[in-house]
């Protein structure tokens, strides 16, 4: 049986559904003679594609991709140990179960423009930054028991990116141990160590958060390196 909760919800969605359907109905009879046969085909496919538009489906195909999406949030700027697992718009700074269907469909802010930034900056990273630097450098497989050149995997996410060190292995990467995620936004999928890094953010910066040993580390000598990086590149750095 479904709770109140889901009933509630599959009605507004019914409201909001019916509602489309009414104002298109509408529009196509109050359209004035002389118009473009075009608005006739456009208010048709509208029509056509109402009963389909449900908005847990019009969030998978537009809020998704969008560099203001969000699938968990902090309820409160203060407080990085609750983290409300629901989808949040940073753009209309409100969770998406708070939005209805006509205020997504109608949103113009969708972007991919901050996440292409922040790949394009992990690759400069990468490329001009890590890879000079650390040419060197091995890292030591203990289940191999053989050291290798470091190699280097970027991750991309919504919120940021991710540097993963280790090398290739017949076609598999093996990792190291040493990440590197640069944020442009807190995600609470780091839980409490939300917090260290509030606690460097510069207002506007991204942020280099460095998850690897403190021996490692300093075998690899990478946190001057590091360091260096995020003040070319106008970082905050942050170790967890």
């Amino acid at each position: 049986m479904k709770d109140d909760k889901e009933e509630g919800k599959g009605k507004v969605e019914e409201d909001n559904q019916g509602e489309l359907l009414f104002a298109v109905k509408a529009a196509q009879q109050s359209l004035p003679e002389g118009v473009s046969p075009q608005m006739g085909e456009i208010l048709a496919f509208i029509e056509g594609m109402a009963p389909f538009l449900k908005k847990e489906t019009l969030i998978q195909i537009k809020c998704s991709s969008c560099d203001n999406y969000a699938p968990s949030f902090f309820p409160s700027e203060d407080d990085f140990s609750v983290v409300e697992p629901r989808a949040f718009c940073h753009a209309k700074k409100q969770p998406h179960h708070h939005l209805n269907l006509f205020t997504i469909a109608k949103c113009l802010e969708h972007s991919k423009e901050a996440q292409k930034k922040l790949l394009q900056l992990a690759n400069s990273v990468v490329e001009e930054d890590l890879r000079p630097a650390l040419a060197d450098k091995k890292l030591y497989d203990r289940n191999a028991f053989a050291s290798y050149d470091v190699d280097y995997r970027i991750i991309p996410e919504r919120s940021m990116v991710c540097i993963e060190f280790g090398h290739d292995d017949d076609r598999d990467f093996i990792e190291s141990g040493i990440e590197i995620c640069i944020l442009r936004r807190l995600d609470p999928g780091f839980g409490e160590d939300a917090t260290k890094i509030k606690a460097v953010q510069t207002y506007g910066r991204p942020v280099m958060v460095v998850m690897a040993a403190r021996q490692i580390r300093r075998l690899m000598g990478i946190d001057e390196i590091l360091e260096g990086i995020a003040e070319k590149r106008e970082m905050d750095i942050v170790y967890l």
